[in-house]
């Protein structure tokens, strides 16, 4: 298992390490940490693997940094990810290194008071954590799409905490920022409940959360608490909560739920959506994938999308803002800054362009879940 080294230069022990050639290499992996002491020539190839993440002081060169060019080309060669210089004998790298070194994208860092036995430790540690986000997810995307029976679901489920209860509820959260989440962003472990387990998973968060008993009345407030305590408040996170299931076989639906909500939050800019309130996208959301509902996309939505494009128009931008007012003329013309007779002639415009798959008594029924297909399938997960 390994991690990059854009991931590894996000632990708080490498603050401070300076990138100072081969960027182009921050998402090479790392499985492995190793310290260059007095190893030279072909001591270096015994000793050192590919992916390692070496560590050094120049102890080995320290009366001829010159010889720093042909140690990096061996590491090159070797496959090692980056060299990371502590400064002690030297705080600059040669000219002609860094050119090797940005060359073959390779990574070349400085560093000044860090300890390197601390780095070993969290970076390992790191790699180690990866690879638990890693199974954990695995587990998840079984229970999800593989279509198990019951007691698979089960298994699974206290594969990925021994402890889990039978009542659950489930969260996914996701930074409204869109850097990415990265290794060191949840590790506080210490937080989370005995019955429950955070994972990360698809860049984002899955809370699971399960009880021996708990008020389904407040279930709504209880989440949001825990939720708040764990960091991921609304404010800051997009957020999506299943319905409320009593058996654990239950797990996919509550996972699945908690997506199809946070697919809702994401589409219509709320802080957080639960499953049993997203309306008629509890049915929408789940068939976004179905062959039916492209056919139909192509129908009703892509005829105006192409006669946009071909007239310089707004048709689809109208259509949107008037299923958006429910059919109100008024406050359509309001928000698009247009006459009303402007916005009537475009909704006439649309109507014909679609009536060849709408009978017109159907118009706005047809129209209004053709907008809603567009808006989910225009906010990917």
């Amino acid at each position: 298992m390994a991690i990059t080294v854009k991931e590894a230069l996000e632990l708080k022990i490498l603050d401070g390490f300076e990138v100072v050639a081969g960027k182009n290499g921050l998402s090479k992996e790392i499985k492995n940490v190793a310290v260059w002491d007095y190893e030279r020539g072909d001591l270096i190839k015994k000793n050192f693997r590919a992916e390692d993440f070496a560590l050094s002081t120049l102890v080995a060169i320290k009366d001829d940094i010159s010889e720093l060019y042909e140690s990096v080309k061996t590491m090159i060669n070797i496959g090692i990810t980056c060299l990371a210089i502590k400064n002690i004998y030297f705080d600059y790298i040669p000219d002609d290194v860094i050119e090797l070194a940005n060359k073959n994208d390779f990574v070349l860092m400085l560093f000044s008071e860090t300890f390197t036995e601390d780095i070993i430790v969290e970076v390992n540690k790191a790699i180690t954590i990866k690879e638990e986000y890693q199974n954990l997810t695995l587990q998840i995307d079984k229970i999800l799409y593989d279509n198990l029976n019951e007691v698979t679901i089960k298994k699974l489920a206290y594969n990925i905490n021994v402890n889990f209860r039978e009542i659950n509820v489930v969260a996914y959260c996701k930074k409204k920022s869109s850097r990415i989440s990265g290794l060191s962003e949840f590790s506080h472990k210490e937080m989370q409940d005995p019955y429950s387990r955070v994972i990360n998973y698809k860049g984002g968060y899955l809370v699971i959360n399960t009880f021996n008993d708990v008020d389904s009345d407040d279930i709504e407030n209880i989440i949001l608490r825990r939720l708040e305590w764990l960091g991921f408040s609304h404010k800051k996170y997009i957020i999506g909560v299943s319905n409320l299931h009593s058996k654990l076989t239950d797990l996919d639906k509550s996972i699945q739920e908690s997506l199809y909500a946070f697919k809702h939050s994401k589409t219509y800019k709320k802080g957080v959506s639960f499953f049993r309130k997203i309306g008629l996208n509890r049915i929408f959301i789940p068939i976004l994938d179905n062959p039916w509902v492209q056919k139909y996309y192509n129908e009703v939505i892509d005829p105006l999308i192409k006669y946009d494009k071909s007239n310089d128009t707004e048709l689809l931008k109208t259509a949107i803002k008037y299923i958006e007012n429910n059919g109100d003329i008024k406050t359509t013309a309001e928000e698009l800054f247009q006459h009303g007779n402007t916005v009537r002639y475009r909704i006439d415009k649309i109507n014909k362009i679609i009536s060849a798959h709408c009978k017109d008594e159907h118009f706005y029924e047809e129209l209004a879940v053709g907008v809603r297909i567009y808006t989910l399938l225009n906010n990917p997960l």
